[in-house]
């Protein structure tokens, strides 16, 4: 007879809370790469942290799979960033999520990466024909002067905040329910 291991009240309770610390710091790391184009360390390792402990509860074997998968997709994304397509900053966030994804939630997660990493492309290609901006006047609020600082971006043709893109790669993993 096969034994089947159901989670329980406490297991499942700290996959919850552990959700929804990944996609609260996930969102914190967007906000950063929108802001300044760079991506916290804490960030990262707390997600690497979060996500390690979240896979710790299902078993060993799914740690095993889920550190083995962050070191391709690491090993990969090194490879990139030492060819300067892709910032340091976006290589350890992904391969941070990536530890606590399952084996289908990583690749949720890269394919959910690309598809907004190339809608975020295609908006700021679109949006590089709008009239440069003003400058900053003092008391203005800070979405308005993030909405000017991109605009100005936008026109420098400067690095995407692939961030972003990352984020709502991990929002779509974590909530179709491949990711943990």
């Amino acid at each position: 007879m096969v034994e089947v291991n159901l989670p329980t009240e406490a297991s499942v309770a700290f996959q919850m809370a552990a959700m929804t610390a990944m996609l609260l710091l996930l969102l914190t790391a967007a906000c950063f790469d929108l802001a300044y184009r760079t991506i916290p360390d804490w960030v990262c390792g707390a997600l690497a942290a979060v996500g390690l402990a979240s896979r710790v509860t299902v078993g060993l074997g799914a740690v095993a799979i889920s550190a083995g998968t962050a070191a391709v997709v690491f090993a990969a994304l090194a490879f990139v960033h030492a060819r300067g397509v892709l910032g340091g900053g976006d290589v350890k966030l992904l391969s941070a999520v990536t530890l606590g994804l399952s084996a289908p939630g990583a690749y949720h997660l890269l394919m959910g990466t690309a598809f907004a990493g190339g809608a975020i492309g295609i908006l700021y290609l679109a949006l590089r024909r709008l009239p440069r901006p003003q400058l900053c006047p003092p008391g203005m609020s800070q979405v308005r002067r993030l909405w000017i600082v991109e605009r100005w971006r936008w026109r420098r043709r400067n690095c995407l905040p692939y961030g972003v893109a990352i984020a709502v790669g991990g929002f779509w993993a974590l909530m179709s329910g491949a990711g943990m």
